[in-house]
């Protein structure tokens, strides 16, 4: 065999090995992207009023009783305490949390509007079931590390407390939507049942993994 002949085997030998190797880099770099890219999932759930229940003084726990829309396993919701587990990840969070004044006395299809009224704010933190909270209003202040965000002022006039936040973690995490309206609430409600209805919409979270 020539001279000749032997390079070109060499160079084709060569060509097919670095195709061979590229092929695989690209396969890995794919494979890596892949495992890294976000799965999408994203939960709404939204706590109706299936019955009255008045507000506590201090912080309450908004608890849930509906899924509106819910994709994949990492987000989900203990419907009978609130709490919200999230697989590891980086997540974008928005909701918002309601209270109103409310009697037997108020006509039919109304609410009371009370002035001056009662202001408070909902927030978000970190859910630790081994830990009990103290009594009051600040048994877990504000600036502890597990509150994630402090939700705009509100009133119990109907005037939404409206959080929009990130929480990223990298275990399996926990948290829970409160709200405040006052270490001494009087006739404010976390849900009203009237006119045979549940469908007033008092608290919601909207959550994205992303």
């Amino acid at each position: 065999m020539s001279h000749s002949s032997n390079d070109a085997a060499d160079r084709r030998n060569v060509l097919v090995g670095g195709a061979a190797l590229l092929a695989g880099a690209l396969a890995t770099r794919d494979a890596a992207a892949q495992s890294a890219a976000p799965g999408h999932d994203y939960a709404v759930f939204t706590e109706l009023s299936p019955e009255s229940k008045l507000a506590k003084a201090g912080f309450n726990a908004r608890v849930f009783t509906d899924t509106d829309v819910r994709k994949g396993s990492a987000i989900r919701c203990d419907f009978a305490t609130g709490v919200i587990t999230l697989a590891p990840g980086l997540y974008h969070i928005t909701g918002m949390s309601i209270t109103p004044y409310f009697s037997p006395n108020e006509p039919p299809e109304m609410t009371t509007i009370r002035s001056p009224a009662s202001a408070g704010y909902c927030r978000l933190r970190t859910y630790d079931p081994n830990f009990v909270v103290p009594p009051g209003m600040r048994g877990i202040e504000n600036s502890d590390p597990s509150i994630i965000c402090v939700g705009s002022p509100a009133s119990a006039n109907l005037t939404p407390s409206l959080i929009d936040t990130y929480f990223e973690t990298d275990k399996t995490a926990q948290i829970i939507l409160e709200h405040q309206s006052g270490s001494n609430p009087s006739q404010i409600y976390l849900r009203v049942y009237s006119e045979n209805s549940k469908w007033h919409a008092m608290a919601r979270l909207t959550i994205r993994r992303i």
